[in-house]
């Protein structure tokens, strides 16, 4: 997946535009939206477009190339960072955006952290609640901008709403719209499902929110143990026995 357009613009918002070096809320050398030395794919881009030029007082950016470094940058770094995280997983645009903007913000660590945890398996809810919460200060201070960010990352997150502007519908949990939940299906009734089977000793694998053979398996095993119909398909029985 790559950052979309309006994820870029989210960014920017976010960021700002300075056109000239000058030293961040905790002393990083910072020019553009953002942009540190400290990150490997600024300093290719730095190279590419500013050869023989240091990146120092008086080094100064232009909004255009700005915005052609932060596309850079999502590529080759931070985007490239969630997509490796996510492992193939896919997830909605305005999520793969608001992951992109956190990790833009706190660097590609950040996916160590509870909140990309719940963003894996599905649970946007939980991910965007522990989002507002999350690297909100600086040296100890909290920072209303970074509050407001997390804020921001957390709603595009949860609704996908940007906070530039613009939104996209958010895809709906509807597998247990029927009752039952069986192979095949995904979401975060899935993940509830299969974080249930792991509290009783059972092991459906990750509770990434896909329904495979590994759930299946750890179904008909709860299933024969509660002397329930062993069919691998999660009904209302199954369920109740599950939240008992």
């Amino acid at each position: 997946m790559r950052l979309s357009k309006q994820g870029a613009a989210d960014i920017r918002l976010h960021e700002g535009f300075v056109d000239h070096y000058y030293f961040d809320a905790i002393g990083v050398g910072t020019i553009g939206c953002g942009f540190t030395w400290r990150s490997s794919s600024f300093r290719d881009w730095w190279n590419k477009h500013r050869p023989g030029q240091s990146f120092g007082p008086g080094a100064t950016m232009t909004r255009a190339e700005a915005d052609d470094a932060l596309v850079y940058l999502a590529d080759a770094e931070y985007g490239a960072a969630v997509n490796k995280f996510l492992a193939g997983k896919v997830v909605p645009q305005n999520v793969f955006d608001a992951m992109v903007s956190m990790t833009f913000n706190c660097g590609p660590g950040s996916l160590d952290w509870e909140w990309a945890r719940l963003a894996k398996v599905g649970d946007y809810a939980g991910s965007a609640e522990r989002l507002k919460t999350t690297a909100i200060t600086a040296k100890g201070k909290r920072l209303q901008g970074l509050v407001n960010r997390r804020q921001d990352e957390a709603k595009l997150l949860s609704t996908g709403v940007y906070a530039s502007g613009g939104s996209v519908s958010m895809p709906s949990d509807d597998a247990l719209s029927d009752g039952v939940l069986k192979r095949g299906e995904r979401g975060e009734a899935v993940a509830n499902l299969q974080r249930d089977l792991i509290r009783f000793g059972f092991q459906p694998g990750k509770p990434d929110g896909i329904f495979g053979y590994g759930t299946e398996a750890a179904v008909i095993a709860f299933q024969k143990s509660q002397k329930l119909v062993a069919d691998g398909i999660a009904g209302p029985k199954t369920l109740a026995k599950l939240k008992g």
